[in-house]
């Protein structure tokens, strides 16, 4: 069976995408370098030896936060001054997230065992917390299939926001999360000992940042990512300075954003909405956009209240925040950052931002496409192949797949087809024999020939409509497959959590996704049938 499909083609995924994974020199003025070359990362490694950063505080802490999570091991390996990162990241969304938070986990990982040998440096695999975030609604979720389940222990204000997800502790409401997925994750054997294993924190009392951290490292293994909290004030005092810089500095910002964005949306398309400000602030329990005006900046949902710009200098380290556009830089100005595993929104965002590390002074990371893989079970995968079906063709539309496989080149089919020609011919006799008796009668030929032909098309589409009920189960079957390829109509990956698939097949899971996704592949979207 296929075990690779290539990004060009492949519906969902955009151009800039398929073309940065397979003709990067297209793209290469957006980035730093093309993450199929080993040398690149030599040249990021070799900048970032000329840019320390303040490895102390942070190996502190970093410390301190993997010791609660059970991970303290490789965390002290970030003081050697030589010692570089490789970092990918997520939103803490509740059961670990959907499958591709451990794709990105994973390769994270894989390339930084690639690198230590490549660059001859410790290089460590590290997994940045995104709960700075304020949108609930994206973390709150968890899809089954065809049941989506919500966390609703805390409820959004009619106005604004709760302030950054990450902190935000469970209450017993986490417990209907529980239940419900008791209800509706297969029976097995496996059920009930996965989510006492591997998602026993996601219980009151337990931040969504805290829940996430210990699933995620009990799924990878201790010891295997160090995983950063960017919320610790201590963190973010070191930040500070850019995020102060980047309020009072908007303008230059901006347009070299705007420069970039413009540019790329001639042929590509720019990921992020580009405007002046690109940092939040955190008070009275919101998340607020600083949006700068005439006189200064104006805090989101503060009825017109104005922070002088002399004035945001004397806002807290802490409840300063970044947006997505600030984010990276922030990251990377903490971390010796030499390459991030991105997903395709992500390597879209990077392309964007090149002007900005230079304008941060910090080198701009080699961005490494975390691993896709589309998860085959053994029964779909013993459909598809008693029907020829690919992973690629399921992506259509279900009528489209019916009309291909049942009606096209069908004994039906090549009927109609024949006796359209037939009418065709003997319209064709027709013209020249009326013709030759009275011109005239032309135009009412012309339309007996549209009334057999509106006849044969209404024949052909009842006569169409029986053969697909002739083929019900098949159809049944296509739809089954299809579910369980692009559930909801998307990317597996981007729907499902890897919880789904423990419940049914236990750790063995994991053991195949561990064995069989491939860096070297991760310029095509990978295809794992289990056994």
């Amino acid at each position: 069976m296929q075990t690779t499909i290539p990004y060009a083609g492949m519906k969902g995924v955009s151009q800039l995408f398929s073309t940065y994974t397979a003709d990067y020199h297209r793209l290469a003025e957006y980035y730093a370098g093309d993450w199929r070359q080993d040398s690149n990362y030599e040249i990021v490694a070799q900048k970032l030896s000329a840019s320390p950063i303040n490895r102390e505080v942070l190996v502190d802490v970093l410390e301190e936060q993997n010791s609660k999570w059970k991970n303290a091991g490789l965390a002290s390996q970030l003081s050697d001054p030589d010692s570089l990162a490789v970092v990918t990241g997520q939103q803490v969304g509740i059961f670990g997230g959907p499958l591709y938070t451990l794709y990105k986990a994973i390769t994270a990982i894989r390339l930084s065992e690639h690198l230590s040998k490549v660059l001859a440096r410790p290089v460590i695999p590290v997994f940045w917390l995104e709960g700075g975030d304020h949108d609930l609604n994206e973390v709150r979720q968890l899809n089954l299939a065809d049941k989506k389940i919500w966390y609703q222990g805390h409820i959004l204000p009619e106005t604004g926001n709760l302030g950054s997800v990450g902190p935000l502790v469970f209450n017993n409401y986490i417990e209907s999360v529980r239940s419900q997925l008791c209800e509706y994750l297969p029976e097995t054997e496996f059920r009930d000992r996965i989510l006492a294993k591997y998602y026993a924190t996601y219980q009151e009392g337990v931040t969504f940042t805290d829940a996430f951290a210990h699933t995620l490292r009990s799924l990878l293994g201790s010891d295997s990512i160090v995983f950063i909290n960017p919320e610790d004030c201590r963190l973010k005092e070191l930040v500070a300075p850019l995020l102060r810089r980047e309020l009072s500095e908007y303008q230059t910002t901006y347009t070299a954003l705007k420069s970039t964005s413009d540019l790329l949306e001639k042929q590509y398309h720019a990921q992020v909405h580009v405007s002046p400000g690109n940092v939040f602030l955190l008070d009275e329990s919101k998340r607020k956009a600083l949006n700068p005006g005439a006189n200064g900046y104006y805090p989101q949902f503060s009825d017109g209240k104005t922070i002088s710009f002399d004035q945001v200098y004397e806002i807290p380290s802490c409840q300063l925040s970044p947006n997505v556009v600030m984010r990276p830089l922030v990251q990377d100005s903490l971390l010796p950052t030499v390459a991030y595993v991105a997903g395709p929104g992500e390597i879209a965002y990077f392309a964007q931002l090149k002007s900005l590390y230079s304008w941060a002074n910090r080198p701009m990371p080699i961005i490494f496409p975390r691993a896709s893989l589309t998860i085959i079970e053994p029964r779909v995968a013993k459909l598809m192949q008693r029907h020829n079906l690919s992973v690629n063709e399921l992506g259509n539309d279900i009528s489209n797949i019916m009309r291909s496989y049942v009606l096209e080149g069908s004994d039906l089919a090549l009927a109609f087809k024949k006796a359209g020609a037939a009418l065709h011919q003997c319209a064709d006799e027709l013209r020249s024999a009326v013709a030759e008796i009275d011109v005239t009668l032309r135009p009412t030929l012309e339309a007996t020939y549209a009334q057999w032909n509106k006849a044969l098309l209404k024949l052909q589409q009842r006569a169409e409509r029986a053969e697909k009920r002739r083929h019900q189960e098949f159809r049944s079957q296509i739809e089954y497959c299809k579910d369980a390829l692009y559930p909801n109509g998307n990317f597996q990956e981007r729907v499902l959590p890897a919880l789904y698939y423990l419940a049914k097949y236990g750790e063995n899971f994991l053991e195949q996704v561990r064995s069989n996704l491939h860096i070297d592949l991760s310029g095509q979207h990978q295809l794992l049938t289990l056994s």
